[in-house]
This record gives structure tokens, C-alpha cells and sequence, in this order.
């Protein structure tokens, strides 16, 4: 009898804790854009712990140089400005930030703006699942994406990678709507946000394309009515003559410059392909596994990630869902692919590269909304509070493991603000300060950024700029090579009439390889050479002698 009471009282508890978890589920259900908005609120001020901890690295801090340029500039004068100083970027995000610093310069604003511009993105992404593939999947591809330590990257810094993505995630829903209620004012919407997409970066070409195909396989299959077809087409349209118009004004020069060149046969020479050097199918497989590695901050989760990414095109292709605003279609597994597929042969052809870098962002809401639906429709995810708890656990460790690449502990803010405390400290009003030119662009907003528009005049091969209360020379080349060092050194020394033997300071701030480089070739100098030396991280301030020419 005993044991009969005991079995009735397990029973009761179980429909008790299973009437609980109904009801909680029941309650995300009628508040999914509730528990979305706490996922996005979290994702920001995560932005904010990591945007908040570090200077701005040299390519943010250029983006603040060229911005500050465009000062008292007509909207076309300050275009072809901005396309002169930046070619391998299209100029919309710079009139953004141009715009923003009118009113607020400081490090947390522009950290604020990129942050704000990335949550817009995330709302975006998630109406967008939600209507194309159901909520489910949409709060479980908000929490992959919101939290992938790529897109904390893209959140926090200062370029043009997250504007990219709001416009991709903005163009995505709009396109949804444009299908289901096939007005003008969802045409526009959709045209204008691919535009700006355009805009945003040259990779979002690929984006352009495979929403085009896509859209074609949705005339010929559903065939959703005239208006649809005149309305893309005009987008279509639309898109073309704007990039015509970036090449007549932007790209051209590019090719010109040969900047895409030294890039590609530079630092991102290991996501463009070369015949010569690898198979076709061994760089496929490299840096498709290294793009997702890239996503999720590690090899393991990289791999996991790919299989859940192929497994849930898969299920797409063969067992499509029902119940949601659009039915599942085999086609659109094709949304989901061929934005790889094109970067992939894009890298191939040398256009743009693939693989486990920054540029190749415009693939996360894609990539996250195949993990999702692999989540939910393979694993069988199905309730809310099962992913949302899971998400709380989990997330945690992820970034605790996987911190975002370019979160660097020696590139600290109170790095930087030991060396410029130094800096006004020992270098008298009016000393000339050597430096190599990505040092120029971050000192340009460190020393200078409320000083407008920063004039330069040339001396012999160097170039003099007046910030502040110093006279920052700098050199063309991005960096200081150990290898041209002394002969940079002494050719600065003749353009500004100084000799051999006389004390100069010289600063670096940039990257941790190019610091780590050049303290080695300083360690090897006589200490009679070196006067003052303070090192911050990868900032380094120093007082050398100059050399003899050595001809």
C-alpha cells in the first residue's frame, strides 16, 4: 500500500514538473520577441565588455582618420575623398562615422555605434528566420549568432563589417515580406537595403547574386505574380548601375593602385587560392573548416559547427517543414549555400577571400540559420525553454573559451593610456615624434581627434603632421619592417636636417607581430643608442640615436 501511495505521489510530481514546463513553454511562446530582445540586450552588453577594454587597433583608427577628412566637404567631394584615402572599402560606413562624430568622438561612443548598428542586424535576423523558417529556429539562430565570437568582433569594432550585416539581415526580411504581401513599399524597402548593402562592402556582391537566383527560382516555381517580377527586376536594375558606378569611381582605382594586389599576396594570402601551391579540393576543405572555426572561436566547435551547417541544408532539401509563413522549399536550401559557394570561387579567381577572416562576415546569418534549423529539426530541439536554459549554460563557457580574435589583453585601454601618459610626460611641446604610418592614424585620434581635419606637408620622403602640441613625422610604408628600419630612420633624420648621433623619439602602436619584430631588432642595438625605452603591450616609445648612412 506503501509503495502504491509512494508511486501515485511520483506520478503527480511528474505531471506537476511537466505541467510546469508546459506552461513556461507556453509563455515563451507568446513572448518569443520578449526572450529575442533579452538575447539581443545580452549580446549588447557583451559588445560592451569587450569594446570597452581596448584601443582602437590601427584599421578602426583609420576609419576615424579618413571620416575626419571629409569636414566641410560638399557629399561629393567628401565621396571621392573617402574613395582616394580607403579603395578596398566602399565609403558608406566612413560618412556614417562622420556623421556620428559630429556629436560624440570618444572611444565608448564609436563602440556605442557599432554595437547599436549590430543589434539592428540581430532584430533583423530573427524576424527573418522566425517568418521563413518558424521561432523556434529563429531564437536558436539569434543565440548562435548573437553570441559567435566573430560577430562580438564585428560588434565592437570600428568598421564596416557590422553596417554590412544590418544591411544583408535587413534585406533578407524585407525580401520575406516582399513575397508574402507583395507591395511597392516592401520593394523598396528590400531594394534600398540591398543597396545599402552594396555600399557597405565590396563582398556583399555575392550576397546580390545569390539573392537574385534565388529570387528567380522563386518566378519560376511559385510564381508569385507580375508585381514581384517588375519589383526585382528594378531592384536588379538598380543594383547593377550602382556598381557600375563604384567601378567608374572606386574599384578602378583600385586595380590601378595595386593595393588589391599587395593584399592578396600579403597577409591574405592564405584565403586566396594558387594553383601551384594546393589542390583545389584540399583548400576547399581548409578554409571552409577554417571559416567556421573562425564563427565559433575553436577547431572542435568549427567542426561541430560545418556538420550541423551541411546537415541542416540537408533536412532542408529533403525534409522541409510545415507551419510556417513560407512552407520550406527545396530551393531554399540554395539562400543558404550559394553565399558560399560564390565566396569560395570568388577566392579562387582572386576577388575576394574565403576562409577564417573578418571578410567574410556576410556568411554568418546564413551559417547560423543552418545550425539552427539542424538544432531544432535534427536534434529535435523543439522547446523554447529547453534552448533557451541551454543557452544560458552554455553560452558562458563558449565565450570563456573562445574569446573573440581580436580581443587581445595587450592591447588594453590602460595600455595605451600608460604610454600617452608617458608620452606627455617626458617629451617636451614641439618634439618631432617618428612613426610609421598606422601609428600616424591611431595617434591622429588619440592626440587629435578634436583638432578637425589634420594637415600634412611633405619633407623630402616623410611626411610632417601637426597634432597637438608635436610634430609626428611618418613614413608611407603600413608598418616599420626591421629589415628597412635604420634606413627609414636615417632617411626621416635628412629630410628634417638632423644628423647622425642626434636623439629622436619614435613611437609605434599597432599589431603584435610588426611589436614583437622590431623589439628584436632594438634588443640588439648598443645601450648607448638607446636613450629611453617604455614598452605598453605592443606600443613601444622610445629615444634612439640616428645611425650613419649607410649609403
Amino acid at each position: 500500500m506503501r509503495q502504491v501511495k509512494t508511486g501515485i505521489k511520483q506520478d503527480m510530481n511528474k505531471i506537476d514538473n511537466t505541467g510546469k514546463l508546459f506552461r513556461l513553454e507556453s509563455w515563451f511562446t507568446g513572448h518569443v520577441d520578449m526572450a529575442a530582445f533579452f538575447i539581443m540586450v545580452s549580446g549588447f552588453f557583451v559588445y560592451f565588455y569587450y569594446g570597452n577594454r581596448y584601443y582602437l587597433n590601427p584599421d578602426e583608427a583609420y576609419n576615424f582618420f579618413v571620416a575626419n577628412k571629409l569636414t566641410g566637404l560638399s557629399p561629393w567631394k567628401a565621396y571621392l575623398k573617402a574613395a582616394s584615402y580607403d579603395p578596398a572599402h566602399p565609403p558608406l560606413f566612413v560618412f556614417v562615422l562622420h556623421l556620428f562624430m559630429k556629436f560624440w568622438n570618444s572611444v565608448f561612443a564609436l563602440r556605442f555605434l557599432s554595437a547599436a548598428i549590430s543589434m539592428a542586424a540581430l532584430w533583423f535576423f530573427f524576424k527573418w528566420i522566425q517568418r521563413t523558417c518558424g521561432s523556434m529556429e529563429a531564437l536558436v539562430g539569434l543565440i548562435i549568432l548573437a553570441f559567435s565570437p566573430a560577430m562580438i568582433s564585428i560588434a565592437f569594432e570600428v568598421r564596416d563589417y557590422s553596417l554590412l550585416l544590418f544591411f544583408i539581415c535587413g534585406a533578407l526580411y524585407f525580401l520575406s515580406l516582399l513575397l508574402e504581401k507583395k507591395s511597392l513599399w516592401t520593394g523598396i524597402a528590400f531594394s534600398l537595403f540591398l543597396y545599402g548593402a552594396i555600399l557597405a562592402h565590396f563582398s556583399a556582391a555575392w550576397i546580390v547574386i545569390s539573392l537574385g537566383i534565388y529570387i528567380v527560382f522563386i518566378l519560376l516555381f511559385e510564381k508569385p505574380g507580375w508585381r514581384v517580377a517588375v519589383l526585382w527586376g528594378v531592384s536588379q536594375a538598380g543594383a547593377m548601375a550602382l556598381y557600375g558606378f563604384l567601378y567608374i569611381t572606386h574599384i578602378r582605382g583600385m586595380l590601378k593602385s595595386g593595393s588589391a594586389d599587395f593584399n592578396i599576396q600579403g597577409y591574405l594570402k592564405r584565403w586566396y587560392f594558387f594553383p601551384g601551391e594546393e589542390a583545389l579540393h584540399s583548400f576547399v576543405t581548409r578554409n571552409s573548416l577554417e571559416l567556421f572555426t573562425y564563427i565559433t572561436g575553436g577547431k572542435l566547435a568549427g567542426i561541430i559547427a560545418l556538420a550541423c551547417f551541411l546537415l541542416g541544408i540537408v533536412h532542408i532539401l529533403f525534409k522541409r517543414s510545415r507551419g510556417v509563413v513560407h512552407k520550406d522549399k527545396s530551393y531554399d536550401a540554395i539562400l543558404l549555400v550559394l553565399p558560399f559557394i560564390l565566396g569560395c570561387m570568388g577566392a579562387v579567381f582572386l576577388v575576394m577571400p574565403y576562409g577564417g577572416t573578418r571578410h567574410v562576415s556576410y556568411l554568418l546569418p546564413f551559417a547560423s540559420t543552418a545550425i539552427a534549423v539542424c538544432f531544432v529539426r535534427v536534434f529535435s530541439l523543439k522547446r523554447i525553454s529547453i534552448a533557451l536554459i541551454a543557452g544560458v549554460i552554455l553560452v558562458p563557457l563558449w565565450l570563456t573559451n573562445s574569446p573573440p580574435r581580436n580581443a587581445r589583453p595587450d592591447m588594453s585601454n590602460a595600455h595605451m593610456n600608460a604610454a600617452l601618459e608617458q608620452l606627455n610626460a617626458n617629451i617636451p611641446a614641439h618634439e618631432i615624434i617618428f612613426v610609421d604610418d598606422m601609428t600616424h592614424h591611431v595617434l591622429a585620434y588619440y592626440l587629435a581627434r578634436d583638432q578637425g581635419p589634420i594637415t600634412h606637408s611633405k619633407q623630402g620622403t616623410v611626411y610632417e603632421h601637426a597634432m597637438g602640441q608635436y610634430r609626428i613625422v611618418s613614413i608611407v610604408p603600413f608598418s616599420f619592417s626591421p629589415d628597412r628600419f635604420e634606413k627609414d630612420l636615417v632617411s626621416m633624420s635628412q629630410s628634417m636636417n638632423l644628423k647622425a648621433g642626434d636623439f629622436v623619439w619614435v613611437m609605434t602602436v599597432g599589431w603584435a607581430g610588426e611589436a614583437k619584430q622590431l623589439s628584436a631588432l632594438i634588443a640588439t642595438y648598443p645601450k648607448e643608442r638607446i636613450r629611453e625605452r617604455w614598452n605598453f603591450g605592443p606600443i613601444t616609445l622610445m629615444q634612439i640615436s640616428i645611425p650613419q648612412s649607410t649609403g
